[in-house]
């Protein structure tokens, strides 16, 4: 299996405000996202991030219909949406990716679903568009539980909008 992490933040690495708010971001971190999201098997989000898109709009969403949705939550609900799948583990996320035959992974937020795939030593690659953006409080790339990893940077992108894409190894 392989797990990239692709994330878009504040040049200081906050991916939203202290209130969750994301409004410092581009659609061009969305297209981003997108793009890149072709070559993989499904993306993985937390269920704040989920709830988030969807309150961006229904064509937000309507750009996945094509993928396996894979949405982290305590709690097992119910969904409108024929892609989406819960998932409440990293034990339940393995059964999945096994028995739909999933092996590139994309995961693009939260902070603790970052931090629960990275701190449990899956993560094979980081992708960060750094906005040009300060936030002096907010939420971190990487929030809850305490790790360390290094990383090694392969590639730097100049993006539009003054966006600059860093492409990271997880040093294993």
């Amino acid at each position: 299996m392989k797990i990239t992490i692709e994330m878009s933040s504040s040049i200081n690495g906050l991916i939203a405000d202290k209130n969750g708010n994301e409004d410092f971001l581009s659609d061009r971190n969305y297209e981003i996202m997108l793009d890149l999201l072709k070559d993989y098997d499904c993306l993985v989000w937390g269920n704040t991030t989920f709830k988030n898109v969807i309150s961006w709009g229904e064509e937000y969403i309507n750009n996945l219909k094509d993928r396996i949705l894979i949405i982290f939550s305590k709690h097992q609900k119910e969904c409108n949406y024929n892609n989406v799948i819960y998932c409440n583990s990293l034990e339940m996320f393995k059964t999945i990716c096994s028995e739909k035959k999933l092996y590139k992974i994309f995961i693009s937020g939260g902070a603790h679903i970052n931090t629960l795939f990275m701190k449990n030593n899956l993560v094979d690659n980081v992708i960060i568009n750094y906005n040009p953006y300060v936030l002096s409080k907010g939420i971190n790339l990487f929030e809850g539980e305490e790790f360390e990893r290094k990383l090694t940077l392969e590639k730097v992108i100049q993006e539009k909008e003054d966006i600059i894409q860093a492409w990271y190894k997880v040093n294993k």
